[in-house]
């Protein structure tokens, strides 16, 4: 099962790598505080946030939520503070979308998942639940995003290395995502 698992994410990063180019872009914090829309170029101010944050070396992983999702809820109750708290190396980027610009930290906070040191939470500015859903973006850095939950991690070299764009990544997918991201790898 595992093998087949590591097929499958092997596939989805081939298909959905993307070299990011390295931007200057205000720290993370302003970001947070301003509360912007989108720049002159159509980038919402999360965008260039987590844009300098893959940047920087190491493995990042970047997550798309939304408190109202189901199944959200229940991938940060089967324990993802545990995969969290075990590689403080790693970045978490936390993306709040789809909930009218909240960052909904409180929710978080809840699944054990604070905001500080290698965690960032984020509030893309976006329509809420009960909005038409065409008008929803339906991007994040240049790459589509058309479900809550969606994971993309990223490796040492800002690559996207996985993207999972459909539902919910069990803390052990999880896991062993960020260790194979840790890794020294290329596609042919």
């Amino acid at each position: 099962m595992r093998l087949v698992l590591l097929v499958l994410l092997t596939a989805t990063a081939a298909n959905a790598q993307a070299e990011l180019p390295p931007q200057s872009a205000p720290t993370p914090v302003a970001l947070q505080e301003a509360g912007a829309d989108t720049t002159s170029d159509g980038r919402t101010e999360t965008e260039l946030a987590v844009e300098a944050t893959i940047a920087e070396p190491g493995v990042h992983v970047v997550h798309f939520w939304a408190p109202w999702c189901g199944n959200s809820r229940a991938e940060f109750e089967a324990g993802w503070y545990e995969v969290v708290e075990a590689n403080p190396d790693v970045s978490f980027s936390f993306v709040a979308i789809w909930n009218d610009g909240r960052d909904s930290a409180d929710r978080l906070a809840r699944y054990g998942i604070t905001p500080g040191g290698h965690v960032a939470v984020y509030a893309q500015p976006d329509r809420g639940p009960t909005a038409e859903r065409s008008l929803r973006r339906r991007a994040f850095l240049g790459l589509p995003l058309s479900w809550t939950p969606t994971t993309w991690i990223f490796n040492r070299e800002g690559q996207l290395a996985y993207a999972f764009n459909y539902g919910e990544v069990s803390p052990d997918m999880l896991a062993t995502a960020i260790e194979h991201a840790r890794d020294e790898w290329t596609h042919d």
